[in-house]
C-alpha cells in the first residue's frame, strides 16, 4: 500500500512503517492514522510527505536491523525496548495512552475455576502462560520466574493452549477479543477469563531509523500537537472505546507485574 499525502513537487519526507500481521485491521489502521496524523499536522513547518505501509513479515530483531540500516521500513511501532535506545531513535510519547499496560488472559473454558483463585503474583507463578519467544513480555515473566512455555509461532500459541499445552495467553486489552474472535469456531472452548487483568508497565513508542533524524523529529512534534490538543485519544478510542468498555477493568482483580526495563519517566501514559 502506498499512499501519497505529497502536493507539491517539494522534496517530501518519505515515511515507511511495517504493516502488522495479516488480519490485524483494526490495530494496523489505528497505527497508520496516527503516523499519518502526526505527519499532516505539521506540513506547514517541514512540508509534503509520503507514507507507506511495508508488508513484509519481520520479527522484533529483524525490524530493529532494517530499521537500524534504513532497509524497507524507517518506522516501526512497537513497545519501548530499553536495548535499542542507543542505535535507534525511540521517540517516547505514548500513542496507546497507557492501554499495553494491562493484559487479558486467554484461557480454556474448563479452567475458568482455577483461575477465580489467583489473587496474587505468587498463584501466577504456578500456572504456565503460552507466550512467543521474542516478545518483550517474555523477558518480563522469566525476570519473575513465572512459567513460561515459548514458540515462534505466533499461531501455534492458540492450538498449544486449545490443546492444554498452555494454561493462559496475556493478551493486550485491544488484543484479546478481536484476536478470539478471529479465529472463531475452532477455539470454541477458549475464552476471555472474567475476573483478572495483569497490569505490566509497558509502552507503545514509534521508532525510527537513526538515519533519519529530521523525521523522527517532524513526528516527535507532531505526536505531541496530537497528544496537546486532545485528538490522540480521540484517535484511540474511535478504534478502542469498546474493547475498553468490554475489558471492565474496574471491576476485576488487578496482579501488578514490575518491569525492569521501565521507571516513571518511560511508562506509557507518563508525559
Amino acid at each position: 500500500m502506498l499512499l501519497s499525502f505529497s502536493y507539491s513537487l517539494v522534496a517530501a519526507d518519505m515515511v515507511k512503517l511495517l504493516k502488522p500481521l495479516s488480519g490485524d485491521d483494526k490495530r494496523s489502521k489505528h497505527k497508520n492514522e496516527v503516523i499519518v496524523r502526526s505527519l499532516q499536522i505539521t506540513e506547514e513547518e517541514f512540508g509534503p510527505f509520503i507514507f507507506e505501509a511495508v508488508e513484509m513479515s519481520m520479527t522484533p530483531k529483524r525490524a530493529f536491523i532494517s530499521l537500524k540500516n534504513n532497509e524497507n521500513i524507517n518506522a516501526y511501532i512497537g513497545p519501548y525496548n530499553k536495548t535499542w535506545d542507543s542505535e535507534i531513535i525511540s521517540i517516547k510519547v505514548p500513542i496507546r495512552q497507557g492501554l499495553l499496560s494491562y493484559r487479558l488472559l486467554l484461557v480454556h473454558n474448563s479452567q475458568l475455576a482455577k483461575f477465580s483463585k489467583v489473587k496474587t503474583l505468587d498463584d501466577l507463578s504456578k500456572i504456565n502462560a503460552g507466550l512467543q519467544q521474542h516478545w518483550a513480555t517474555t523477558k518480563v515473566f522469566t525476570s519473575h520466574n513465572l512459567k513460561v512455555t515459548t514458540t515462534h509461532n505466533f499461531e501455534g500459541l492458540f492450538q498449544m493452549l486449545k490443546r492444554d499445552r498452555v494454561d493462559y495467553i496475556p493478551r493486550a486489552v485491544y488484543e484479546a477479543y478481536d484476536e478470539l474472535n478471529m479465529r472463531q469456531p475452532d477455539l470454541k472452548d477458549i475464552v476471555v477469563e472474567p475476573t483478572l487483568a495483569l497490569y505490566l508497565p509497558m509502552a507503545t513508542y514509534i521508532h525510527i531509523s537513526p538515519q533519519e533524524p529530521r523525521i523522527a523529529r517532524r513526528i516527535e512534534i507532531g505526536l505531541r500537537k496530537l497528544i496537546d490538543n486532545g485528538e490522540m485519544k480521540t484517535i484511540l478510542d474511535k478504534y478502542y472505546a469498546e474493547d475498553i468498555s468490554r475489558a471492565n477493568l474496574q471491576n476485576r482483580r488487578i496482579i501488578k507485574i514490575s518491569n525492569p526495563d521501565y521507571s516513571d519517566k518511560n511508562i506509557e501514559g507518563n508525559n
